[in-house]
């Protein structure tokens, strides 16, 4: 390739220079050709670098189960309080209040344990246990937040109980004065004379 390039150019030369003849300074003494670029070699090939997968971790033990407790008496009771089932939390809160006679919870389940006497639609109904248990409750617990409750719901019940005994003793006077009044009547048709037939 550069062997024709210089080829070429000299061949231009001639021709340029067969124009000029008369003029010396016409003719160049050397054609300089510039000297190709060297061919860029290609770049060196390059290695991708060999990508090991990472090595697993070891495996750690699984932690051991936890243990979930079973849920207290007290717990229990709650939960049939809740759901309604009276007669068997009673049973829960009386077991809780036999097993546990330093716990800070006695007075949340000797108050639930009289709403549960008081609420009872079957034989566990007893209004005078209620009561006995709300008594105890604001004597052992004269600070309790359930003692103003307890002393309202034992107010009702006096209330209540002084309601029936009036209501006892108005029927009591009602009947003693049907009574009188039948006696009345009867001594009243004694006085009268009998009319004689006419």
């Amino acid at each position: 390739m550069r062997k024709i390039l210089c080829a070429f150019f000299s061949f231009a030369m001639l021709a340029s220079s067969g124009c000029r003849r008369h003029s010396p300074a016409a003719v160049p003494s050397a054609v300089e050709v510039a000297p190709a670029p060297p061919a860029e070699s290609p770049p060196p090939a390059v290695t991708p670098p060999v990508v090991t997968a990472p090595k697993p971790a070891p495996a750690e033990p699984a932690p051991p189960p936890k243990a979930v407790a079973a849920p207290s008496a007290l717990d229990v009771g709650e939960l049939n309080f809740q759901a309604g089932n009276y007669g068997q939390a009673i049973r829960s809160f009386e077991d809780f209040l036999s097993a546990n006679p330093k716990s800070k919870n006695r007075d949340q389940a000797l108050f639930h344990l009289g709403l549960s006497h008081a609420l009872a639609n079957d034989t566990s109904r007893d209004m005078r246990q209620a009561e006995a248990v709300l008594k105890r409750l604001i004597t052992e617990f004269p600070n309790s937040p359930y003692k103003n409750q307890a002393e309202f719901i034992l107010g009702l019940q006096a209330q209540i109980e002084k309601l029936r005994s009036d209501v006892k003793d108005r029927e009591d006077k009602i009947k003693r004065l049907s009574e009188e009044l039948q006696k009345l009547k009867e001594i009243d048709l004694q006085r009268r004379p009998s009319h004689p037939p006419e």
